[in-house]
């Protein structure tokens, strides 16, 4: 039996799960501990059960909201920053930038280097280069137009699908290896929000105009440059420094981190659970290994570089943590992460403001011309 949930029936089961996912955090502390995030937890749990019952209920998400929920939560991130921030940051992404497009040119590389040893073809090596790991498969139609064969599109999709699990767990190891290393006394954790139903309203507002200006650029064939996510971050960004010089009304941290939190929370979990996990029995043995290679090159980054380029301190390791997750194939995972560290530790605005739109959004843009220097 066939059966769709409607949008606010998979609102609902996404968020039973993804309290599930918490529920499952707090009870198991290694899971805790490692920094395995809840919404990772309450998708993957999820996509489990529908599994399950698929051979007598055949469920679908509705997935209209996911791309609303993700360019809420990047609207939440320009709107968290303020001018002093703004200056303070804008470094710090250049260079954050910089070290990623470092690390995908290394893996295109690295890609080059074991399809010479192990004898690949050009598009066997092409899908084991930046095109899968950095960002993940949605550069697929740029598999194909550089000489990628329809036939190894599953293994492009099992490559990615492995990396995404390795990137999702990796990101808390190398948070746990750093922590010790720095004071954590210094994060911010906010107060619970307190807000009038018109201020509600102004926050809701002031959300809905930053994604639909955010949506514009796609709308009008510039999506290249400007994806969703990227455009609702500038927006917030500009809505912003709007609002801090007209005083039309004070942008405060608890209620944006509250509409941005739960914002990221259904769209991870949403991620998650509709990510075609089966299309793992297709990866190889040479995808393996590249999986593997390319964790070791993060964990090295990660631990080693990022402190040396951004300095040892709290900022670093938690931009250190987010590193493995979109460069291991999705976005999702490295936003995952550093919500779970936040929620343990509190939060960053700083890092919020660097990683996830050099992640989601910048490398995204440029990593379609490195892919081209090398293929």
């Amino acid at each position: 039996m066939q059966f769709t949930l409607n949008a606010a029936q998979s609102v609902a089961t996404v968020l039973a799960f993804l309290m599930i996912g918490y529920a499952l955090q707090r009870h198991i502390p290694l899971l805790k501990n490692n920094y395995v995030p809840a919404p990772f937890l309450g998708g993957v749990t999820l996509c489990l059960v529908l599994a399950l019952v698929r051979t007598q209920l055949n469920i679908t998400l509705d997935m209209s909201l996911v791309a609303i929920f993700a360019a809420a939560f990047f609207a939440s991130i320009g709107l968290r920053i303020n001018r002093a921030l703004l200056a303070q940051g804008v470094k710090q992404q250049v260079i954050f930038l910089l070290l990623v497009v470092g690390v995908a040119v290394v893996q295109n590389l690295l890609a080059l280097l074991v399809g010479s040893l192990l004898g690949l073809s050009a598009a066997e090596t092409l899908l084991h280069g930046s095109l899968v790991f950095m960002g993940d498969a949605t550069l697929a139609p740029l598999f194909q137009q550089l000489g990628g064969t329809a036939n190894l599109l599953p293994e492009l999709n099992a490559v990615s699908l492995l990396a995404v699990l390795v990137g999702t767990l990796l990101g808390g190891q190398v948070f746990v290896a750093l922590k010790s290393k720095v004071d954590l006394s210094g994060t911010l954790k906010p107060p619970a929000p307190a807000f009038t139903p018109l201020d509600l309203l102004r926050y809701l507002f002031i959300f809905a105009l930053a994604m639909a200006i955010g949506f514009l650029p796609s709308q009008h064939g510039l999506g290249q440059w400007f994806s969703p996510v990227g455009g609702a971050f500038v927006a917030g960004l500009a809505l912003r420094m709007i609002l801090d010089r007209t005083k039309w009304m004070e942008v405060s941290l608890p209620p944006v981190n509250l509409l941005g939190n739960v914002s990221l929370s259904l769209f991870l979990t949403f991620v998650f659970a509709t990510l075609p996990w089966q299309g793992l029995h297709d990866i190889t043995l040479t995808g393996v290994l590249l999986v593997l290679f390319n964790s070791i090159l993060l964990v090295v980054v990660a631990v080693y570089g990022v402190g040396r380029i951004m300095g040892r301190n709290t900022l670093a390791t938690y931009v250190a943590a987010g590193l493995p997750g979109f460069s291991l194939g999705n976005p999702a995972s490295t936003m995952a992460t550093l919500q779970c560290i936040k929620e343990n530790h509190g939060a960053l605005p700083l890092a919020i403001f660097i990683v996830p739109p050099v992640g989601a959004w910048l490398i995204n843009v440029i990593n379609p011309y490195i892919i081209r220097l090398f293929f």
